[in-house]
């Protein structure tokens, strides 16, 4: 690891990325977390009203980051996309945080904020172009220690704002430290990453959008996604049900969510790695398969938490598995077109359209019907889902070939 960390200090435009991938995290690290509490607990949200929220904002982050993904394979320029949409974050979070209210909620987690994400695929697909030239073992250590990068992000920041603003009752501050962290992206983007030396031209033999759109579209492609989202769905649902189980059945505080998220955070640091030197010696498959079914039986476990310590020792756990669900279905698209790397990076926002779809459907009829300790059994049922999706793909096209 010491010399993949050497190669990203030693090219100075891959550290200028890990370094907006470090705020994006941040930005991020500082709001999910605290997303269904602040929505729900503070602004007083309905269950129903969040998740409609979860969905909407959703379609608008997909339809933004896929597009864009697209695109700059065909410009060949993503420093401006970033630039406009690094700008857009400063806005979105910059108006929760002075005018907190349900309406200002909504409209920026839904209208505005999704721009934002779209800077995550146009950061990766960046990074996947500046290590373009090493050896692909290479290439994809740097790939993961990035990945690993915005989990030591999510370690530094809910672990410290759960300590700051825990006691005020509110986390609505979290909203102007992600503002903050948008604009240091916005500044990188403006000041420090380079723009293509001329524009080309366009290359008129590759895949136009519709092409593009198409080949997404495709059969195979279809169940993939579906699969993996279904997989990384239980993600999110765990995200979203723990804090409120901690905090509305089990009596933890709202420290105690911080300091959860950046536990978990830490751990998935090491597991990464560790997932990532497996693929040496294991395939990626199997590896999600793995950490799939360890994951819904970790859901299945917070089902029986009765007090908070319960949750702290299920982070263990829970974090050892999440580090693969979280590290590698990103390489695991972007090898399906390792000459694109915007449209391989596009699975990311799709994946995460569909895995909070799930997510949404699954926590407003479980919530409804089941509570929200009854919800977390839904998590086994997603993930074993899943995975026969998976498997049934790759067994057909293994067969094919």
């Amino acid at each position: 690891m010491l010399s993949t960390f050497g190669q990203i200090a030693g090219r100075p435009q891959l550290l200028i990325l890990a370094l907006m991938i470090f705020a994006q995290g941040s930005a991020f690290g500082a709001t999910i977390p605290y997303l269904s509490v602040t929505a729900i607990g503070t602004l007083g949200m309905s269950d129903q009203a969040y998740s409609v929220l979860v969905i909407v904002s959703s379609i608008s982050a997909v339809t933004i980051s896929v597009s864009l993904g697209i695109l700059s394979d065909m410009l060949g320029d993503r420093r401006h996309m970033l630039i406009a949409m690094a700008a857009l974050g400063v806005v979105g979070y910059g108006a929760i945080y002075f005018f907190p209210s349900v309406p200002v909620f909504l409209g920026s987690t839904s209208l505005v904020i999704p721009f934002f994400y779209a800077t995550s695929s146009l950061l990766f697909a960046s990074a996947r172009l500046e290590t373009g030239d090493l050896e692909p073992a290479e290439a994809a250590s740097i790939n993961a220690t990035l990945r690993a990068i915005v989990s030591a992000a999510w370690v530094l920041t809910p672990a410290g704002l759960g300590l700051a603003l825990g006691a005020s009752g509110t986390m609505i501050g979290a909203w102007g430290l992600a503002s903050l962290f948008c604009l240091f992206i916005l500044i990188c983007a403006t000041f420090f990453l380079k723009s293509p030396p001329s524009r080309l031209p366009r290359d008129t033999s590759g895949p136009g959008f519709g092409a593009a759109l198409r080949e997404l579209a495709a059969r195979d492609m279809l169940i993939r996604m579906v699969s993996i989202a279904a997989i990384t769905s239980t993600l999110r649902l765990s995200g979203t049900i723990w804090p409120l189980i901690l905090t509305l059945q089990l009596g933890g505080k709202t420290a105690d969510v911080g300091l959860i998220a950046g536990m978990t955070a830490l751990i998935e640091i090491p597991f990464m790695l560790m997932w990532a030197h497996l693929l040496k010696r294991h395939s990626i498959i199997g590896i999600i398969v793995t950490a799939a079914l360890g994951y819904g039986a970790y859901m299945v476990a917070l089902a029986f938490a009765s007090a908070p310590w319960h949750i702290y020792v299920l982070t263990l756990p829970g974090a050892a598995f999440a580090a693969a669900l979280l590290a590698l279905p990103l390489n695991y698209f972007q090898d399906l077109f390792p000459g694109r790397p915007g449209l391989g990076t596009a699975f990311l926002p799709i994946n995460s359209f569909l895995g909070n779809g799930v997510n949404a459907a699954a926590f407003a009829i479980g919530s409804h019907f089941l509570g929200y300790s009854g919800t977390a059994w839904l998590g086994l049922v997603l993930a074993v889902l899943g995975v026969a999706g998976l498997l049934s793909v790759e067994r057909r096209v293994a067969r094919a070939a």
